[in-house]
Parts: C-alpha cells; structure tokens; sequence
C-alpha cells in the first residue's frame, strides 16, 4: 500500500464512500492543510485529511475514510500514522462525532480520549415557559452591533478556553458571517447599568432550523444563570411569535450557565462528543 496526496482529479471520480467525510484536494488552504489517499493494487483504498481551524490551533482536526471493502484491515490506522508524519506542528489531532458513530469507536482505538460533550440539542419552543425573563435583557438589535460582535468573541473564547483555547486572532472566524447570519431580533443581550453587554443568546439563521448558543461574556459575571435564562426566554418567545416550533440549541456541558437553563426546557437529540487523539508514535 502507498501513499500520495489527494489531487482535484481525485475527488472528481471519487466513490460513494469519499461522501462519508468532506475532502478536499491536498494543501487547498495553505501548507499545513494536508490530504492524502492510500492506493493498493492500483485502487485508492482510504482517504484522510487534516487541517487547523482558524479559531484554534491546539489541535489539528482529523477525517479518516477507507473503502467498505477494506475495513478492520489496518488501513484507517495505517493512514492515520501516514497523517501524522504529515503535520506542520507537533500537535494532537482531534476529531467529533454522535456518541454512537463507528468513526469515535475508530478514535478511541487509535488512543483517543473524550475532551468535550454536546448535549442533545433539539428544543420545542413551547417547553420555554419554565424559564424566566428578566428587565435587563434586550434584543441584539437594539444595542450597536460592534458590542453584540464583541459580546460574541467574548462569550465564545472563555468556555472553550479549558478544554481548547482560542488562537490570536479568532474573532474574525468567529463573527465571520454574523451581519448576514445573526437574527438581531430573535437574539438577546443583557445589559448592566453602564450598558455593558453581560450575556448573550445568539440566534443563527444559516440552517435548517434557527440555532441558538447562549452564555455570559465572562465566566464570573455574577448571577449568569439568571442572565443567560432571561436571554434564552426572550429569544424563544419571539420565535414562538413566528410561529416556531422547534430550535436546537449548541452548548457543552461545561458551560456553566448554558447548562442549567437547557436541562429544565426538556431536550431531546443525540449526545456529540468531541475527541483528542494522539498521533501515531515516530
């Protein structure tokens, strides 16, 4: 079995099973963006693909895809050492998936361990009179978007700063998109007496159903709980106006205030898990 870089070529006259994974052509971002495929018998048997996000670089993302026809014969675990001599950087990869998908039962055996747990994420919209609302708490559209971004970036670099921290420069990934992809008037922020923003629910629009991620913009602000519950009831009820029955929700259990406030609205959905995986040994 050998090695080469996945070409363009390839990925024209890919098989069904390259589906099972996004693949693109070998260094199609910059030189660290690698992509390769294994070949047997003059036949491609695998394909891999490893890349930095631009908002961290901690760890390098990982997808392994092999042939139906050659699985449990090695050549996942031969392509994942094959990815690992290819790193720009000598850091660990880290891949995702629903609790129950082959592709994590794949990491583990290769080492991984879990790192971060999304819980189920679909919520009926009814379900939202469980929670509170509070006076502070006003649509994202009424405050000046630059403090609705800051708030974001925010929000978004302390809860996943234990577990995956955030590079230089990850407020641009982050809030890329956010003019055409934030609903303004579905979203909420909390506001303090100098008109501060201390919490934020975030309602996106880019999907299927609306998605909604909602915390403080630090970890210590006092009462977040409270905050992020009256941020959370605001934005489910102008949704419900619409006449919206469902939004998933997108949070780890590790978010402090997040977390309390998605248990009582009764959640329903698989669990997610985000794992690390070591590369292969020299």
């Amino acid at each position: 079995m050998e090695f080469r870089p996945l070409t363009d070529t390839d990925l024209a006259t890919a098989p069904d099973w390259f589906g099972e994974i996004e693949l693109r052509a070998d260094g199609w971002r910059d030189a660290t963006t690698r992509s390769a495929v294994a070949v047997a018998d003059d036949r491609i048997v695998a394909a891999g693909i490893i890349w930095t996000s631009r908002a961290h670089d901690d760890r390098f993302w990982i997808d392994i895809v092999v042939d139906p026809a050659h699985r449990r014969c090695g050549v996942g675990t031969a392509m994942h050492a094959h990815l690992s001599h290819l790193r720009a950087r000598g850091i660990p990869f880290m891949t995702r998936g629903f609790a129950d998908e082959p592709r994590l039962a794949f990491a583990y055996v290769l080492g991984g361990h879990t790192i971060q747990v999304v819980p189920p994420t679909r919520i009926s919209v009814e379900n939202r009179s469980v929670l509170r609302s509070d006076p502070r708490v006003v649509a994202a559209g009424a405050v000046p978007f630059a403090d609705v971004l800051h708030a974001h970036s925010d929000m978004y670099a302390w809860i996943h700063r234990s577990w995956s921290p955030v590079a230089a420069g990850f407020e641009d990934a982050v809030n890329h998109g956010l003019d055409e992809d934030l609903d303004r008037e579905a979203s909420a922020v909390a506001l303090d007496a100098d008109g501060r923003v201390t919490a934020i629910a975030a309602v996106y629009r880019d999907s299927e159903r609306p998605l909604l991620c909602a915390e403080t913009t630090r970890p210590d602000e006092p009462g977040g709980e409270r905050l992020v519950e009256g941020c959370v009831r605001f934005a489910l009820d102008v949704l419900a106006a619409r006449g919206v029955q469902r939004v998933d929700f997108d949070g780890h259990v590790s978010d402090p205030h997040f977390l309390p406030n998605w248990a009582k609205l009764a959640p329903t959905g698989r669990w997610f898990l985000l794992v690390e995986v070591p590369p292969a040994l020299p």
